[in-house]
């Protein structure tokens, strides 16, 4: 049963591991994100007006999601490969 998320990145310039979180907690930093885009007054007018009108159908899509996601067992969600970067999500 899956039950968190885990998200590496390798660079060149930089690596990041970020530890294993909840699905749960993940689905919250999208929420909060999500509210904090009003603050944000030099980003891109067009996008920032898509989130707050449709803020709504994406938190009920994501809690969807994460419902669905806790009857797999663990799997690769999203794997990037090129000459110098490797990008790994996965659902644990």
């Amino acid at each position: 049963m899956a039950k968190k998320i885990k998200v590496t990145i390798l660079t060149p310039e930089k690596n990041i591991r970020l530890p294993k979180i909840g699905i749960k907690t993940a689905t919250n930093f999208v929420r909060f994100g999500l509210w904090s885009t009003k603050f944000f007054k030099d980003s891109d007018e067009e996008m920032q007006q898509f989130l707050i009108n449709n803020k709504e159908q994406i938190i009920d899509f994501l809690h969807l999601i994460s419902k669905e996601l806790k009857s797999y067992e663990p799997f690769t969600l999203v794997e990037v490969q090129s000459s110098d970067s490797h990008i790994l999500i996965e659902v644990k």
